[in-house]
């Protein structure tokens, strides 16, 4: 059996930690919950169903080959039997499960960040934590899907929970040189709905309107189709105001179903 990669404390957490922490190694229950869920995924792989995630994913990523409803089922059963653990064994599951090589794993620290979210964000200055935690995550093992999974439901959620304090840091990711930060940035509402912040979002599109990175553009559309939802009236008349600002293949996912 693969051994399970773990250092002595994980790069995520160690990024967030600026106080002296009573353990300097992931703890037992942490190492367990690790375990078991290696243990789930190697006796349910599917090698057929791995090859082609891994081409579905352009080969950045190696897979078990777990469908989803599996995975989620799997993932239900382990998170059932095992102790809910505080922020810190938190932040070290999350950073373990995110330096294993298959991607299954990644989902599965994405799952576990979403359904104990208040946690995470228990007070303000543990939520800027998460947050920070989170960053580390969306740079890290980049591409469309943990971003998609992630953003909406725990850095959208954070910055729903703490306006005030999360807020100002989406405020300057919309301009980082890291394109999944700014991809994370114009997604972060996604789940808002009817209390979307339209002149933050109209904002987002015009700083990265430009940009000819198709999953900036494609984050564009997908943001301003959403809204439109909710609000078909102002979205339409911002795309044909600003449709010379903005990618053709923006405007046509914004507007898709006008």
């Amino acid at each position: 059996m693969p051994k399970v990669k773990h250092l002595k404390r994980s790069a995520v957490t160690a990024v967030v930690d600026s106080k002296p922490k009573k353990h300097s190694k992931p703890s037992s229950r942490v190492l367990e919950i690790l375990r078991k869920v290696r243990r789930e995924y190697q006796a349910n792989r599917d090698p057929t169903y791995a090859a082609w995630s891994k081409k579905y994913m352009r080969n950045k990523f190696e897979f078990f080959g777990l469908k989803f409803p599996k995975r989620r089922a799997l993932d239900k059963q382990v998170i059932s039997a095992s102790p809910i653990l505080d922020v810190e064994d938190i932040y070290d599951l999350v950073g373990l499960l995110w330096q294993q090589e298959e991607r299954e794993f990644h989902y599965f620290a994405i799952d576990y960040a979403v359904k104990f979210r208040d946690v995470l964000s228990c007070d303000a200055a543990t939520c800027l934590r998460s947050v920070e935690c989170g960053r580390q995550l969306l740079i890290t093992n980049s591409w469309w899907d943990s971003i998609d999974l992630f953003t909406p439901k725990v850095i959208g959620y954070f910055g729903s929970k703490y306006p005030k304090e999360v807020i100002p840091i989406l405020d300057q990711w919309i301009k980082d040189d890291n394109m999944w930060l700014r991809r994370s940035a114009i997604l972060h509402q996604l789940n808002y709905n009817e209390n979307t912040d339209k002149e933050r979002l109209f904002r987002y599109c015009l700083l990265t309107g430009h940009e000819d990175e198709f999953f900036i553009q494609r984050a564009i559309g997908w943001a301003l189709r959403n809204y439109l939802r909710y609000n078909r009236k102002d979205v339409k008349e911002f795309v044909k105001k600003n449709e010379a600002k903005l990618s053709p293949l923006s405007v046509k996912e914004a507007l898709k179903h006008a």
